[in-house]
């Protein structure tokens, strides 16, 4: 039976023979409240266990997430370090292949002024070389005139 503090202050004990309590119902009523004492002392100190795991669990878990805070601020600061780190090798790769484009650019044109210049001194090689050829062809074709005219001349004397 459980004990309450009202059934303490209204309990009353029969008197005895003597004028004073009976010991046995006295010793009875000691006994239920010491029973229901100890059961209360036994729920406290399961209580105050179950407290003490509760804080235990609670500083674990605050501690796991702390440790969680600080990483997710490790992620997103290394995140953001990549972020940077992708941009600048972004810029840098940019920067070098718009520097590769303006050599190929360059190098294209100079070799297209090249081609060019190449181009005119070969026509004019063929201007030479053609001139050449004709006045050779002239040439020729008066020494054969003239060599005719001879033939011509010494046949006629023969």
């Amino acid at each position: 039976m459980r004990v309450t503090p009202l059934d303490i202050i209204q309990k009353s004990f029969a008197p005895n023979k003597k004028g004073g309590f009976d010991p046995n119902e006295v010793a009875g009523f000691l006994d239920e409240v010491r029973e229901a004492l100890e059961e209360l002392i036994r729920q406290n100190h399961e209580q105050k266990g179950a407290l003490d795991e509760r804080d235990r669990e609670i500083a674990r878990l605050r501690s796991e997430e702390d440790a969680v805070k600080e990483t997710l601020m490790i992620a997103r600061k290394f995140a953001e370090e990549m972020g940077d780190s992708a941009k600048k090798e972004a810029d840098l790769l940019l920067g070098e292949a718009r520097l590769d484009a303006q050599r190929v650019l360059t190098e294209a044109h100079d070799e297209h002024r090249d081609l060019l210049n190449q181009v005119l001194h070969l026509k004019s090689l063929r201007v030479q070389l053609v001139t050449g050829i004709r006045a050779t062809l002239e040439a020729h074709t008066r020494m054969l005139d003239e060599a005719e005219v001879l033939l011509e001349a010494d046949g006629q004397e023969a």
